[in-house]
């Protein structure tokens, strides 16, 4: 029997997103317009002062951590009920999808569209992986890292 999730999923993870990412203080959080498909569209910040750097977050949940399997520090969806991302393969900038299990609001990621920072091929590739990391201060620190590298790369390359 399939019964519909409770109504308050999707705003609590997004609100407990926006926990997490104000846990910085680089970082300027918004909701991009409904059919730009994100969740939201963060900026990043230099000394208070937008440095035009973005990347996307998409947010998903679960109300149970019964729907994770944990192998190591590595952890997939039971079902892949979260598959449809092929929206994001156009956007020209990294994109993350938070995962969040509410029963013990534990957040997780992966990249939806990975920087790559090649030198010799500065793109985005598309992550078609299943596989979720525990999401916490060091990992967000990471993943800003790894968009501020790949504005980097980009930067110089188009010199």
């Amino acid at each position: 029997m399939n019964t519909a999730a409770p109504w308050y999923i999707e705003k609590r993870a997004e609100s407990l997103a926006i926990v997490y990412l104000t846990r910085r203080d680089d970082l300027i959080i918004s909701h991009p317009t409904p059919e730009k498909g994100l969740d939201f569209l963060i900026t990043i910040t230099k000394d208070g002062i937008s440095s035009d750097r973005l990347f996307g977050v998409e947010v998903k949940a679960t109300v149970s951590t019964s729907e994770l399997i944990q192998h190591n520090e590595i952890y997939k969806l039971k079902s892949n009920r979260d598959k449809n991302t092929n929206f994001f393969r156009d956007l020209p900038f990294p994109v993350c999808l938070f995962f969040f299990t509410l029963d013990n609001d534990q957040a997780y990621y992966k990249w939806i569209l990975e920087p790559n920072n090649d030198q010799k091929n500065v793109g985005l590739n598309f992550n078609e992986n299943d596989e979720l990391k525990k999401l916490h201060n060091k990992e967000i620190a990471n993943i800003i890292s790894i968009v501020n590298s790949w504005y980097d790369y980009k930067n110089n390359a188009l010199r």
